[in-house]
């Protein structure tokens, strides 16, 4: 039971308006209040007036707010949140360099202004000028340590796969004319981002798992035999979704199914082509070897007796294994 002294639940709208609790929800909000929080975004009304600006929020305290953003992706409005989600999927693509850069710049004009109103200051002696200046001088030392520690959260794959997971809740919902709309928007974020993560395999299974929302009921492939690999799957059943909002009675327009399969078959494309690039070429078995396992498909007699054939390795590695696994399922 929690306290009705919280901040949280002490200024609930009507208590105060829907920006200033989100204000006071970004200086209030940590990893204990996450678990209120969650029992709050239940409100339906209150979800869909504030959903789409907690993202931002939460996606720094994963993995224990991955339950409150979901209740974001059902609950708030779909098409805000969506917008949200993508514009955080660009932030991902972004390196870390540049948006070090960028903040290291923020910092020095914020001091570089500090400075000079303290010299537009007649009046004041150069110890007071000097004295200001190391405080600001320590003031920026803060916000650096400040920001230093605020980097130090979930890996980038980690919130990647959160803000994919958001989305395959979050279109489905968007009842419009035209869907492909929202779809190809949301494709053009995921696809920089991932080409930045495709060396992590848990970027590859949350594009998988993503793509699947799309393939219906359908009956899943049988994995591949010795199979010791992650399949990804879906996630077991989550409560009902709020209905869009903004839905309107319009059906959908013509072509509008087809084209939309056509985007999911050209986001698959190049999700495969980037993942078949990143794979090591250097390796004693490079790659998938397909050619080379062609090969020994097609001419047994040519292996080597008592020496592994590439095919044999595939079987018997893991790691080789799971290449064929992952590429099977694009493919």
């Amino acid at each position: 039971m929690y306290s009705n002294d919280n901040p949280l639940i002490k200024a609930l709208p009507p208590a105060v308006d829907y920006l200033s609790y989100l204000t006071i929800l970004e200086y209030n909000l940590t990893p204990e209040q996450l678990p209120l929080l969650h029992d709050i975004l239940q409100d339906t009304t209150l979800t869909a007036n504030i959903g789409w600006d907690l993202v931002h929020l939460l996606l720094p305290l994963l993995p224990q707010s991955q339950q409150c953003l979901q209740d974001v992706a059902r609950l708030g409005n779909p098409r805000e949140v969506v917008l949200k989600v993508t514009e955080l999927l660009e932030v991902l693509a972004t390196p870390d360099e540049e948006i070090m850069e960028e903040e290291d710049e923020d910092e020095q004009e914020q001091l570089d202004d500090s400075e000079r109103a303290e010299d537009s200051r007649p009046d004041d002696p150069p110890a007071g000028t000097a004295v200001s200046n190391e405080k600001n001088t320590s003031a920026a030392a803060s916000r650096q340590a400040g920001d230093s520690t605020s980097r130090e959260g979930p890996s980038k794959v980690s919130q990647f796969s959160a803000l994919l997971d958001m989305l395959a809740i979050l279109h489905p919902r968007i009842k419009t004319k035209y869907p492909s709309r929202f779809l190809s928007t949301s494709l053009q974020a995921v696809l920089p981002a991932y080409s930045t993560l495709v060396q992590d395999a848990q970027a590859t299974d949350a594009v998988l798992r993503f793509i699947n929302t799309f393939a219906g009921a359908k009956r899943p492939r049988l994995p591949p035999r010795k199979s010791s690999t992650q399949v990804p799957t879906k996630d077991a059943q989550l409560p009902a979704a709020a209905p869009d909002p903004e839905a309107t009675e319009e059906s959908l327009a013509p072509g509008e199914t087809a084209l939309k399969e056509k985007l999911l078959q050209s986001f698959l494309t190049f999700v495969a082509e980037g993942y078949m690039s990143s794979l090591p070429v250097d390796d004693d078995v490079p790659a998938l070897s397909w050619s080379i396992r062609l090969l020994e498909h097609l001419y047994p007699e040519k292996n080597i007796p008592g020496r592994r054939t590439t095919s044999e390795a595939f079987e018997e590695d893991e790691a080789l294994h799971r290449r064929d696994s992952t590429i099977g399922q694009m493919l």
